[in-house]
């Protein structure tokens, strides 16, 4: 059996991590990145609203639900009876953050028992960020959530 001297180990070490690296880097410039926004000016400086009402939801003494029902595969969002006014209205959006082509935007609509279910077994399984933004008596509110499907 041949033995491997000093030499040829270094050059084989050097001449893997070199392959190693322009593979890694190849990889990565090919990788399609998306924007979250096309708009990132005009988010920003409107970005204390968007924190105004996130906190208005987390302070709220009956928080909105967001909950997975498995035997339907849809996603239930339950609105707690002291939310609920005429005046509510709102959208639910689910954002895929490697696609921004397969984002969904529902409209509110609560039904009588202030619940609305969005069934999601044609959604792309994966990670997805659940916002729901609604109005209720000229106050915003925005609750988020991070959810798997």
């Amino acid at each position: 059996m041949k033995r491997i001297n000093w030499g040829t180990g270094i050059f084989l070490a050097v001449t893997i991590f070199v392959i190693a690296t322009l593979s890694v880097v190849s990889y990565l410039i090919s990788l399609d990145f998306y924007l979250v926004s096309n708009n990132h000016y005009e988010e920003g400086v409107e970005y204390q609203q968007t924190i105004d009402s996130k906190q208005r939801a987390e302070n709220l003494k009956e928080p909105v639900l967001v909950l997975f029902d498995e035997p339907t595969v849809s996603i239930k969002i339950y609105f707690p009876e002291t939310l609920r006014s005429d005046s509510l209205n709102g959208h639910i959006t689910f954002y895929r953050p490697n696609d921004s082509a397969k984002d969904k935007r529902f409209q509110l609509k609560l039904d009588s028992e202030g619940q609305q279910v969005i069934p999601v077994q044609e959604f792309e399984k994966g990670r997805w960020k659940l916002t729901v933004e609604w109005k209720s008596d000229s106050l915003s509110y925005i609750e988020e959530k991070n959810i798997l499907i």
